[in-house]
């Protein structure tokens, strides 16, 4: 995903921001391909959820996490 105002590729909170704000189908099927082998990734995405107002993006992305990494992740 391009993020707006970074540089790099990475998934940086910044970048988790962006995809709840304005991530399309491609950007989000890019991120669960990193996030289900990268628990940093998911532990971001979760710090992420617990402020964003995209409420339905941090709660799809919570399931997400819970999918690949069941319920050790102190979810909600």
């Amino acid at each position: 995903m391009k993020h707006r105002n970074l540089k790099n590729e990475e998934w940086t909170r910044m970048a988790i921001d962006s995809l709840f704000e304005r991530g399309v189908l491609r950007d989000w099927e890019e991120f669960v391909s990193v996030m289900r082998s990268d628990r940093r990734l998911a532990e971001d995405t979760l710090i992420t959820c617990r402020y964003h107002s995209n409420r339905e993006s941090a709660e799809l992305a919570k399931v997400l996490i819970r999918h690949f990494y069941g319920d050790d992740m102190g979810l909600e």
